[in-house]
């Protein structure tokens, strides 16, 4: 049998994450717990469990991409030394994403038919012009760049190796950020439903474009490999990504949404004992 959920970890942690946005419960109710326990830097076990399975994806995913030197015509010694990196910032994406997607499952599937039916937010809405912008510069100007690369040097082999690890990134940037904007509303009352429009807000921070930029400087600092004369040009490449980013997550703290009053949970004396909760665990059995 599986652990229950929320675990007292879990509604712990999901108190915690409304202290921050300036609600303050001792127990929160169980569709809130259940969706806000492995989210704010929380780490319980099953996001663990499942970082452990994608880093071993991901290092498996590294070598195999290694092995594309042997196929003809491949020089292997001028493959991206990024690589590695690349694997690893899927693998912690994946997991991270792959735990808040199945607590929301979770969340809508005790709803049922208790669910609010609204609609959900705009994706323009989410984010604002500047995040754009290095979404842009990270895909679209690495294409470009990888293009010059491939059509006016002779280092093709290192052009398409780079080419390849940043449209992976752009399918994992995609998925999540669809995922996120395509979500239902996941609310069975006003108060959740503020806690949805904020945890919409900030499940993309996942996403994070920019981070898929940076990588490609492991080899201006390491073995060297990209094109003679091409290092500048990567190295502004991941400046202006970073700096489209960080200019974004400036302007768009100021305009996250904020929690409405209401009813987030019962108080209690003590979290763990709360049987008249909506909290899906039991009290510890009295000896015998």
């Amino acid at each position: 049998m599986g652990a229950k959920v929320p675990t007292r970890d879990e509604v712990a942690q999901a108190a915690v994450w409304l202290g921050w946005h300036g609600v303050r419960v001792r127990v929160p109710t169980r569709l809130l717990a259940t969706r806000l326990g492995v989210r704010g830097g929380a780490r319980p076990l099953a996001v663990l469990g499942l970082l452990a399975v994608f880093f071993l994806a991901g290092t498996a995913g590294a070598l195999g991409y290694q092995c594309l030197q042997y196929l003809p015509g491949v020089r292997g010694v001028e493959m991206t030394e990024s690589k590695l990196a690349y694997f690893l910032l899927f693998a912690i994406q994946g997991a991270i994403w792959s735990a808040l997607r199945q607590r929301d499952r979770k969340a809508a599937a005790a709803l049922g038919a208790r669910a609010l039916d609204r609609p959900r937010q705009p994706w323009h809405a989410l984010r604002n012009g500047w995040y754009f912008a290095s979404v842009v510069v990270t895909f679209a100007g690495g294409a470009a760049l990888g293009a010059t690369m491939f059509f006016t040097t002779g280092y093709r082999t290192y052009a398409w190796s780079w080419l390849g690890l940043l449209a992976m990134g752009a399918v994992v940037f995609a998925v999540i950020f669809t995922g996120v904007v395509r979500r239902p509303v996941i609310a069975e009352d006003e108060p959740s439903l503020a806690v949805d429009a904020v945890l919409r807000f900030e499940d993309l921070s996942l996403t994070l474009p920019a981070i898929y930029a940076f990588p490609v400087l492991t080899d201006l600092v390491t073995t060297h490999r990209q094109p003679p004369g091409f290092a500048p040009w990567l190295a502004g490449y991941a400046a202006l990504a970073v700096a489209l980013q960080a200019v974004g997550a400036i302007i768009h703290r100021r305009r996250r949404p904020a929690l409405s009053d209401g009813d987030y949970g019962v108080p209690s004396p003590d979290p763990l004992f709360a049987p008249q909760t909506a909290v899906n665990w039991s009290p510890p059995e009295t000896p015998r």
